[in-house]
């Protein structure tokens, strides 16, 4: 009898279990889920079948039941497993504001990246570990209430197929671990930055990224009123507040300073944020 494996990992105290068939599998989750809170011995909402073999099909993720990936593609089976533990982790927690964003660390405070799917915000927030910031995520945070923590779902960085070609003019993956697939791959954020110390620094800076081919690199303020209305659209676990929480919200987001970037490469990036926020952007020594 094949030997089951399992993990038990949470995010803002939800927790799941994944179980493994096997060594594969488990180096699967292991590589997903390593810088998640550990829950041995804490109880679990739900758990899912994770499944690597050489049959057909290869990979599954299985929940009560029932099959929600099933294929030949590592990467998919890995996007599949990160979206559940999202949505469980966010589904009924209100121990803070769920936004879909990147966030970063510096020494003078976190800089949150919201943005929809396609936006820019994991290769732009790549290239900015790669020049110097910390590492938090480049999908999920929690923003408790008062803004004096950013709560990051740090998994590994996710890339469409097509920013691969950007990638490589900053960082060597070649030969590395990685899972990749037809549609994306993803990348061990340490691959950037070997430096990754796990924190929740405050929010201080908010960047709407926006990638343009071809455009020419420019940052706007735009006010409170309009950052507030992009954060809301950004904002996965409204339900599980009062009046849906967006009074709380909006008085956090005021508190720091809204700006769009917009770029079409990576050439004068550095410089414009380093003179428009020292405080926050310095040369990689």
């Amino acid at each position: 009898m094949t030997k089951i494996n399992n993990r038990t990992v949470g995010f803002c105290e939800q927790y799941i279990t994944l179980n493994a068939n096997g060594r594969q599998a488990l180096e699967l989750i292991d590589f997903l889920c390593c810088d998640l809170k550990r829950g041995e011995g804490a109880l679990s909402r739900t758990s899912y079948d994770v499944r690597v073999g050489s049959g057909k099909p290869a990979f599954e993720l299985i929940h009560d039941g029932k099959t929600l990936y099933g294929g030949e593609c590592q990467y998919e089976l890995a996007y599949a497993v990160i979206n559940e533990i999202i949505h469980q982790s966010v589904v009924d927690n209100s121990l803070g504001f769920a936004i879909h964003a990147a966030a970063l660390g510096t020494k003078n405070g976190g800089i949150l990246l919201p943005g929809k799917s396609g936006s820019g915000k994991s290769t732009l927030s790549a290239w900015l570990v790669a020049s110097g910031c910390t590492y938090l995520t480049d999908e999920l945070v929690v923003l408790n209430e008062d803004g004096s923590r950013i709560v990051p779902f740090t998994r590994p960085f996710s890339f469409k197929a097509g920013s691969r070609a950007v990638l490589e003019s900053f960082a060597d993956f070649e030969g590395e671990g990685k899972v990749a697939g037809a549609k994306g791959f993803m990348l061990p954020h340490r691959l950037l930055s070997k430096l990754f110390c796990p924190s929740a620094p405050p929010l201080s800076l908010v960047l709407f990224p926006e990638y343009r081919a071809g455009a020419v690199t420019e940052l706007k303020e735009i006010s409170g009123a309009e950052g507030c209305a992009r954060i809301l659209e950004c904002y996965v676990n409204a339900r599980n507040f009062e009046s849906h929480g967006i009074q709380r919200l909006a008085k956090l987001t005021r508190a720091v300073p809204f700006f769009q970037l917009t770029y079409g490469d990576f050439s004068s990036i550095l410089t414009l944020l380093q003179d428009a926020f020292p405080m926050f952007f310095t040369q990689k020594s």
